[in-house]
């Protein structure tokens, strides 16, 4: 369960203090000396009465296996910025408002008039203007949630040098086929539990039904020719 924690609300904080003492078993004095502070500043702090810093009150929460997260507006769980990102060729973080490409992504005006006089790019990224434009100008593509990583780049490279990695298909399902014995002539008869068609390239037949009169069989009986023509017995 998540709880939306005010920081401003120094009751909250101090509830939380509280029930990190009922998880841990731990009184006011002895919360005081796992945390170096005294038993008078945590009263006052489960009072409302005082306010702690983020890092101290992050400190009572892991003593009771607690801790604090950062939640979007459905309650999901924001990871933080990773610190492996790619960065330029002087070590400098690239714009994190901005979609950065791998360095194999040129775009058209790199691609069609290269610089010989600077190292190959670690990234590529355009401004917000020419951001804001690409797509199909109604609905705005999807942006990537972080920039791409030191690893995801090594592996990149790594995959495009090399062999890709072969992947088999599935193997397709084993069918069990209760098809009678007349179906592996022609089409499934009516009373075929299965009802599997045999393949459209055979010639194929339908064979006379139980309820057929011995006299409508012969008429029952058909055959394709080499031309797709109906060609009946006489």
């Amino acid at each position: 369960m998540h709880a939306n924690l005010d920081w401003s609300d120094r009751s909250l904080t101090g509830r939380f203090v509280v029930r990190a003492r009922r998880l841990t078993d731990l009184s006011q004095r002895d919360l005081a000396e796992r945390v170096g502070s005294s038993q008078s500043a945590i009263a006052r702090l489960e009072q409302g009465r005082s306010r702690t810093s983020l890092a101290a009150f992050s400190e009572i929460l892991g003593l009771a296996g607690l801790r604090l997260a950062v939640l979007d507006d459905e309650g999901r769980e924001v990871a933080p910025w990773p610190g492996d990102a790619v960065r330029d060729n002087q070590g400098r973080r690239f714009p994190a408002h901005l979609d950065v490409a791998p360095p194999d992504e040129v775009p058209y005006e790199r691609w069609a008039f290269p610089r010989y006089d600077r190292p190959d790019a670690q990234g590529w990224f355009h401004h917000r203007d020419t951001r804001d434009k690409l797509g199909d100008g109604v609905e705005r593509r999807q942006r990537p949630a972080d920039h791409p990583t030191e690893p995801e780049l090594r592996l990149r490279r790594q995959l495009m040098r090399g062999r890709q990695p072969r992947v088999d298909a599935p193997p397709p399902p084993e069918v069990v086929c209760d098809c009678l014995d007349p179906c592996f002539e022609g089409l499934c008869v009516p009373e075929c539990p299965c009802r599997c068609e045999a393949p459209t390239d055979m010639l194929r037949r339908r064979l006379p039904t139980s309820a057929s009169s011995p006299s409508d069989a012969g008429a029952d009986l058909v055959e394709l020719g080499e031309e797709g023509e109906v060609e009946r017995p006489s």
